[in-house]
């Protein structure tokens, strides 16, 4: 997509826009310059960092950009791309009025200076009445800004703003999306929009702000799900804002019409599923914070229960929250029992309360499907991480070493046995014997070998690698047996790779000896590794290829004598 320089804001979202607007103010924007005709480079410093960035501008129409930050595959302009053009343009529009101006100062200075001010205090209201009328004709982003500033005095239509928008939005969205001027347009009016929505809602005229907010909604949202990129961000800003709105005039102490008419509104919108999923969960906070009343509760208890099955995930999560609301999280898993099959969508709904902070019904719908075992491995994680911080929330200590115990059960991971560690307080050693027991039970050596390794219980863990280790299990551990024990490791190492070498010949076998050993090298261990190839070629003298591969990883002087040089 390529932008005119004149007016690229607005095609891009109003924060990266903001963003970029500061950067340029704080003089965050450096060493701009045009090191070929039309090819522009600059440096953006943000905090710590900062990011080259390079423009073609041929002449006023935006080729290409790129950035430092930029990872693969991107190309949706950032905010350092921004604040480059714009101080690109400002770096322009100043030198062509620095030769507008030194044009003027080489004509005649009979004229004097004139302002607007000045005009509009010697114009008459009729000429000025015509001037609008002829300019308006003449200009359609004039005749634009002109009805959308005052559109709230015609008073013949219900919604005077429907109507500013219906002049911009085409009946139908062209397969292609729109032209760059008719977006353009589109985008005008509804910063003028904004404006006046900002200005109502600071006089404390809520009715306009309803007004706006609901013209912005019904006109934006159905055009929102066929756009993608910068334009679908610039779109989707300005229904969260008006979502905004709308929430904070029921938040107020209002007609009680009109905070109706703001639930009732985002009520419809939501279950008939026109609000995209970066909006679902702000309209599912507000609306089911209302359930509190009676009236609203059943009615959207009605809803679900008159949709046929499945319900869309909007209005399922809207009344789960709802029983979160009325304090009844013992319902939230037996609705999602109808959903069994549907794991997703469970998986989903728990997210969505947990991120509402509805912690009792989160404890009670993730317990529950957990022992399901329905989700996907990152699913599955995911509902186990939102339960640990749910327990801890609660203070449910209990639970939260059952969730940690099961966590480490599964994955040996050091992280959740040593949360485990400490949420067990006085209880550990009867619950470490416990799991130590069940994990030799159930053969899981692993992690057995984890739990033994993370409480230093180094007798236990030798035991258990000389009853079953392998190479791989004795070095992901052998790092524990340097200080202390390390004629374990090289019995232990003489023992395993002399298995191999029972099982295995040739140069191939000698080559994984000298892999198997090379770590310890690395590990600062070439003394140990040179007792254990001794012991080796001394019970494999027959071995031609073995001295000359283990004798590789040693010093010159060693290697000598290894290999009776």
């Amino acid at each position: 997509m390529k932008y005119w320089l004149k007016d690229f804001e607005h095609n891009i979202s109003p924060a990266t826009w903001e963003a970029a607007d500061r950067l340029c103010q704080s003089a965050s924007v450096r060493n701009l310059r045009e090191i070929e005709t039309h090819f522009w480079v600059a440096r953006v410093d943000v905090d710590d960092d900062s990011f080259e960035t390079e423009v073609i501008i041929t002449p006023h129409k935006i080729k290409a950009y790129a950035c430092e930050c930029f990872t693969p595959g991107r190309h949706l302009m950032c905010v350092h791309i921004a604040a480059s053009l714009l101080k690109i343009r400002q770096f322009l529009d100043h030198r062509a009025e620095e030769r507008r101006v030194k044009a003027e100062a080489a004509q005649s200075n009979e004229l004097s200076r004139i302002t607007v001010q000045s005009v509009l205090e010697k114009a008459t209201p009729a000429d000025i009445d015509a001037f609008v009328r002829d300019y308006a004709r003449r200009d359609r982003d004039f005749a634009l800004a002109l009805k959308t500033w005052f559109a709230g005095s015609v008073t013949a239509a219900d919604n005077p703003y429907m109507l500013v928008l219906d002049s911009v939005f085409p009946k139908s969205t062209p397969l292609k999306g729109y032209k760059d001027p008719d977006f353009r347009r589109v985008r005008k009016a509804l910063d003028g929009l904004e404006v006046q929505l900002n200005i109502a809602a600071a006089e404390g005229n809520f009715r306009g702000s309803f007004q706006i907010a609901v013209a912005i909604l019904l006109k934006t949202l159905p055009v929102l799900e066929k756009l993608e990129g910068n334009r679908h961000e610039a779109l989707l800003y300005f229904c969260q804002l008006a979502l905004q709105k709308l929430t904070e005039i029921s938040d107020r102490n209002l007609s009680v019409e009109l905070r109706e008419s703001a639930w009732d509104f985002i009520f419809d919108t939501g279950t008939k599923g026109y609000f995209p999923a970066e909006m679902n969960r702000k309209a599912i906070l507000f609306l089911s914070g209302a359930a509190v009343n009676a009236d609203k509760a059943e009615r959207i208890r009605v809803l679900f229960d008159e949709t046929p099955h499945p319900a869309p995930a909007f209005l399922l999560e809207l009344y789960l929250a709802s029983l979160a609301v009325r304090q009844m999280p013992k319902a939230v898993p037996k609705v999602l029992e109808d959903f069994l099959e549907m794991p997703e969508m469970i998986h989903s709904a728990i997210l969505q309360l947990y991120y509402m902070k509805h912690w009792d019904a989160v404890l009670e719908a993730g317990s529950y499907f957990l022992t399901k075992a329905i989700f996907s491995p990152k699913n599955q994680r995911e509902v186990e991480d939102v339960l640990l911080f749910v327990v801890e929330q609660l203070g449910n200590g209990t639970m939260q070493v059952d969730l940690l115990r099961q966590r480490f059960m599964k994955s040996g991971n050091f992280e959740a046995f040593r949360k485990l560690k400490i949420a067990a307080g006085e209880t550990w050693p009867q619950l470490r014997e416990k799991m130590v027991e069940d994990l030799s039970a159930k053969g899981e050596i692993n992690i057995l070998a984890a739990a033994l390794a993370a409480e230093g219980l180094l007798e236990e863990l030798a035991q258990l690698l000389e009853k079953n280790g392998t190479i791989t299990l004795l070095q992901r551990y052998e790092s524990y047996f340097f200080d202390k024990k390390l004629d374990f490791l090289r019995s232990q190492y003489v023992v395993l790779l002399s298995k191999h070498l029972d099982e295995h010949f040739g140069a191939p076998a000698a080559v994984f000896v000298r892999q198997s050993l090379s770590a310890l090298v690395q590990k600062g261990q070439p003394e140990l590794v040179y007792q254990i190839a001794k012991a080796l070629i001394a019970c494999f003298p027959e071995r031609a290829a073995l001295p000359e591969e283990l004798a590789e990883m040693l010093p010159k002087a060693k290697r000598k004598i290894f290999l009776g040089t």
